[in-house]
């Protein structure tokens, strides 16, 4: 068999795999993530058929195609009449959750591995994101309570924002070679570009997510309107990222324009972007397994273990102190925290500002092998009320 028909068979395999796996998860309540990366293992280092690893650039561009869709996805599944009325709460949560996860993280590993303070906090804000594309799925099979299903993907999608704009910040000062410390200088910078981030990040997506919908609503089938869209929604995202903004923020709000507009939006757009997203994510979920090195996880999978622990106990913290209406949910909130795309997506494109990328592309890998495993706990966690 030539390469060319062997590559050809193994996209056709892997995309039937993963359709299988997506039913077998609807209906099983099994995390779809955690089959697709030891698929990825599989074809990957166990068998040597793929490695991605050789090409990290395209690969990280394909997984932010697959992010965009996710973020997007998300936004239009919000209901801002009911957000609304309960934004504080998830918001604070979410907020909360994330900053104690970069500080718990940094300072543990700040010591562990001798790194400095900045590469140290910037370890912690690649991990801060709970993933959706993980744990939106086994909330809609466990049937939990609207109101708390709502909640975790709310703060899902705040913190996932949040570790995107705090890795900006830390960024930032790496490559300028300002010194990290507490002076009012360094904070005032710190939250003006956190707010310009944000804020010009969503402007941008409820800007241009109103134009293409406006402008999509004139087009035919013929005229392929969902073509349109979703070419404007990566470019929207893009013109965010090199404006310095969040193009995090920028997917969701195009999203959430689409999901609350009064303008019906043509059912091509959900089912088109529905399968666009399976399609990608699948093939995410298999390249990061199959990125894996054995001899990199040898030496980070009891790191990976600790770092899951540290989250665990942020969320844990964030939970009991601030999170009160959601008390009798305390264990279920806590392992609702997976790592997943928005971490690897982060970590691909930055870890090579670190003194061991490899080190630290094993470590968020680990990590979010270890936090797919924990999914199988959920239910056992869970009393519905």
């Amino acid at each position: 068999m030539s390469q060319v028909a062997f590559a050809v068979a193994s996209i056709g395999i892997i995309l039937l795999l993963g359709v299988f796996l997506k039913l077998l998860s609807e209906r099983r309540g099994y995390p779809l993530t955690l089959f697709l990366l030891l698929l990825g293992i599989i074809v990957g280092p166990i068998l040597g058929w793929f490695k991605p690893a050789e090409n990290l650039t395209s690969i990280s561009s394909f997984i932010t195609l697959a992010l965009i869709l996710v973020l997007f996805d998300a936004g239009m599944g919000m209901n801002l009449k009911k957000i609304s009325k309960n934004f504080a709460a998830p918001f604070a949560y979410g907020t909360i959750t994330a900053l104690l996860t970069v500080i718990f993280v940094a300072v543990i590993f700040k010591f562990l591995l001798g790194i400095e303070w900045v590469f140290a906090l910037l370890l912690g804000s690649l991990l801060a994101s709970t993933d959706l594309t993980i744990i939106s799925p086994i909330l809609r099979n466990l049937k939990v309570r609207p109101k708390l299903r709502e909640y975790i993907e709310l703060e899902s999608s705040i913190n996932s924002i949040l570790a995107a704009v705090m890795v900006v910040i830390l960024i930032n000062f790496i490559n300028t070679g300002t010194s990290l410390s507490f002076s009012v200088n360094v904070l005032s910078e710190g939250v003006q570009t956190l707010l310009y981030n944000i804020f010009v990040g969503v402007g941008l997506g409820l800007l241009f997510g109103y134009a293409i919908l406006k402008f999509i609503k004139r087009l035919t089938m013929g005229e392929m309107p969902h073509i349109v869209m979703f070419g404007a929604l990566f470019f929207t995202y893009a013109l965010s990222e090199i404006l310095g903004a969040s193009g995090i923020a920028t997917a969701l709000a195009v999203g959430i324009v689409f999901g609350n507009s009064r303008l019906k939006v043509p059912n091509i757009i959900k089912s088109f972007g529905g399968e666009m997203e399976l399609i990608l994510v699948t093939f995410v979920y298999v390249i990061l397994g199959a990125i894996i090195s054995f001899e990199v996880m040898k030496t980070a999978i009891l790191p990976a273990i600790l770092l899951i622990g540290v989250v665990y106990f942020a969320r844990f913290v964030g939970t009991k102190y601030f999170s009160e209406q959601f008390q009798p949910y305390t264990k279920f909130l806590i392992l609702s925290s997976p790592r997943g795309i928005t971490c690897a997506v982060l970590t691909l494109n930055y870890a090579y500002l670190f003194p061991n990328p490899e080190l630290i592309i094993g470590l968020v890998f680990s990590v979010v092998l270890v936090s797919s495993f924990s999914m199988f706990a959920l239910p056992k966690t869970l009393a519905v009320k």
